[in-house]
């Protein structure tokens, strides 16, 4: 009885994932395809002029191309660079010695481990600037959820007798030892000073600056990135067949335990 009910439960999820996930990735692929860009100087005279108008609050949802910048650059916290925005990690890196269940071998299995101690994202806003104009688009990322695409900038390990050379580690921050400690993993994605980006949300007119974040509507797509729209929409096309698959090979496993597991 219980592979029938495992069954179903592999065969609706399966079905489900199939199904929904490739057409909301689809609908967002769409929403992104039929966008076209639009100057910041345009952009700027619509809300200009809603806001003339008395339509105060308004949004427009809008998608841009520019280069990132920022009045006050951020430095990240390993590598030390200044840039408009970074995601860091910091992960512990350990050794871990397994006994082989079969007594008479002696040799012991080594295992690495990965730990991740710490993220770290910067939180001071930086903007979006085109050719068009002066005026600069503030990105707001001080909202719940929002995700940025960045480029991965730096990846490193040191070992626990190297980290001397990082502020990061000074004042005990973090425990340098410890059983099997062999060192640290860094990893830092970073929008560099300059970067392309492509951004797609909402934007509004706040004394006489522009912000842009997530859309009111939730199923609008808010994107930030440094990837091109081109390379977004093939990624999505990809992740919907990835979801197209697996959806169809959990169903079929749903089936399969259903019909030879009586």
């Amino acid at each position: 009885m219980a592979q029938y009910i495992i069954g179903s439960i592999m065969l609706v999820l399966g079905a489900l994932l199939a199904i929904l996930a490739p057409m909301k990735i689809k609908n967002k692929n769409i929403e992104i395809r039929f966008m076209q860009t639009t100057p910041v100087k345009e952009l700027k005279e619509i809300l200009e002029g809603n806001a003339a108008a008395g339509l105060e609050g308004y949004r427009h949802y809008v998608e841009l191309k520019g280069k990132a910048g920022s009045e006050k650059p951020v430095k990240t916290p390993f590598s030390e660079k200044e840039v408009a925005y970074y995601d860091s990690n910091l992960y512990q890196v350990t050794e871990e010695r397994q006994t082989p269940a079969d007594k008479s071998k002696t040799a012991q299995a080594v295992k690495k481990n990965e730990t991740l101690m710490s993220n770290d994202k910067s939180s001071q806003p930086f903007y979006l600037k085109d050719t068009s104009c002066l005026q600069e688009v503030t990105i707001d990322i001080s909202q719940a959820g929002s995700a940025l695409e960045a480029l991965k900038t730096f990846d490193r390990f040191e070992p626990s007798n190297n980290l001397g050379k990082y502020s990061f580690f000074t004042g005990n921050r973090y425990s340098v030892s410890g059983t099997g400690t062999l060192g640290f993993r860094m990893t830092e994605k970073t929008i560099p000073l300059g970067q392309n980006l492509y951004v797609l949300g909402e934007a509004r007119l706040e004394n006489n600056r522009i912000f842009l974040g997530k859309p009111v509507d939730k199923k609008k797509p808010f994107i930030v990135s440094v990837r091109d729209k081109s390379d977004i929409v093939s990624s999505n096309k990809s992740g919907a067949n990835v979801a197209l698959v697996f959806g169809i090979l959990i169903a079929a496993a749903g089936i399969l335990l259903m019909i030879f597991m009586r």
